[in-house]
């Protein structure tokens, strides 16, 4: 029983048809539907003999035989590049013609067998006017179905170019975040394991495990994270928190962190590591432009269908030109916030009378799982 399954699942008979394949079966179906029922309306018309059983069997067949012909020629030019129209479409009339050709001949027997429409009219059996006549009627739907088929094909090229397009455009637009997260600043890392060292010189152990363990935690979470990921903003202040009790051990107790982040903010999604850059700005010019207490402020808050997310700091610095930060720096934060939502997303930067203020603006959107939990 298994090695029948295995067979049924590997028959290429079985296998299911492409949406191209699938379109142009049903238009073929279309198509000779709608000549049986021409062709049935037809043989109402008082006189006609041919509105009978039989005859409606054979116009079923030779429907059929029609639609098996048209599928045919359909394999044959299904390796013929349809990026020019015009040019399948001649293919397919040319094809048509000899396979109008069989249905008609084919066509005869057909009624032949199934109707006794030749018993009775002898002499109109493989009758040249009769043929010219069934010929011009099966040639006129094969016309039908060449248009529709070679439209159908174009709009399946378009189709199929639109969908190379998208995903050019998604490789290189996740080709460019790449690139932009993998701009890092190695002096965090050098610092780090400078103070690490130092600490373990010292001998404060405890703080050497806390600062080993944050470190770990850190690297963990944005090793993992790929560059269009999204994050709820309750793991991106956890990862923040990691970073700033790294930079506490180096900066001692000239920093200060405080946070405004309000619950329902917590499930919001995010870029990860969006709003590692602003912080680590406002440590190097914060922090580095001056000798006192420099309090860095981490707020959040929901408005109009947007998160507004900011960071800021009293340290009295310009911040230069706020380019160089660790991982993208302020400039490639704007890059890969256009990329992630086009002009949906807004990072602003400036200073303020005392220090310095980034401030993010995405749309809101929730974590579905915290959402339905709240």
């Amino acid at each position: 029983m298994t090695n029948s399954r295995n067979f049924l699942q590997t028959t290429p008979v079985l296998r299911r048809l492409d949406p191209l394949d699938r379109t142009v079966f049903a238009l073929t179906l279309a198509v000779w539907a709608m000549h049986y029922v021409m062709r049935t309306m037809l043989a109402l018309m008082p006189g006609d003999m041919l509105v009978e059983t039989g005859s409606l069997m054979a116009r079923t067949v030779a429907s059929s035989i029609g639609i098996a012909l048209c599928l045919a020629i359909h394999v044959l030019l299904s390796k013929v590049d349809s990026e020019r129209p015009w040019r399948l479409l001649g293919y397919a009339l040319a094809l048509s013609f000899p396979a109008c050709l069989v249905l008609t001949g084919v066509g005869e027997y057909v009624f032949r067998y199934f109707t006794d429409y030749y018993t009775m009219y002898p002499d109109r059996w493989m009758n040249r006017w009769e043929l010219s006549e069934t010929y011009k009627a099966y040639q006129w739907n094969f016309f039908a179905w060449c248009a529709l088929y070679a439209a159908a094909r174009n709009v399946a090229e378009v189709r199929r170019r639109d969908q190379q397009l998208a995903d050019a455009h998604s490789a290189a637009q996740q080709a460019q975040l790449l690139a932009l997260r993998l701009q890092i600043n190695p002096h965090f890392l050098f610092n780090t394991l400078n103070t690490l060292a130092g600490l373990i010189v010292l001998g404060r152990n405890a703080e050497s495990e806390k600062m080993v363990l944050s470190l770990s935690r850190f690297l963990r979470y944005t090793l993992a994270r790929t560059p269009s990921q999204l994050t709820t903003l309750a793991d991106e202040i956890g990862m923040l928190r990691q970073y700033l009790e790294i930079e506490a051990a180096r900066f001692s107790d000239r920093l200060k962190v405080t946070w405004d982040i309000p619950a329902d903010c917590t499930r919001a999604m995010v870029p990860s590591l969006v709003l590692l850059p602003l912080v680590e700005n406002a440590l190097k010019y914060g922090l580095g432009g001056s000798e006192r207490l420099v309090e860095i402020l981490i707020r959040a808050r929901r408005e109009d269908g947007h998160l507004i997310l900011g960071v800021e700091d009293d340290g009295g610095s310009t911040h230069g030109n706020a380019g160089g930060g660790l991982g993208i720096g302020l400039s490639n934060a704007r890059q890969r916030l256009a990329a992630l939502y086009g002009d949906d997303a807004h990072l602003d930067s400036g200073p303020l009378e005392h220090g310095w203020r980034s401030v993010i603006r995405v749309p809101w959107q929730a974590d579905q799982v915290l959402e339905s939990a709240a």
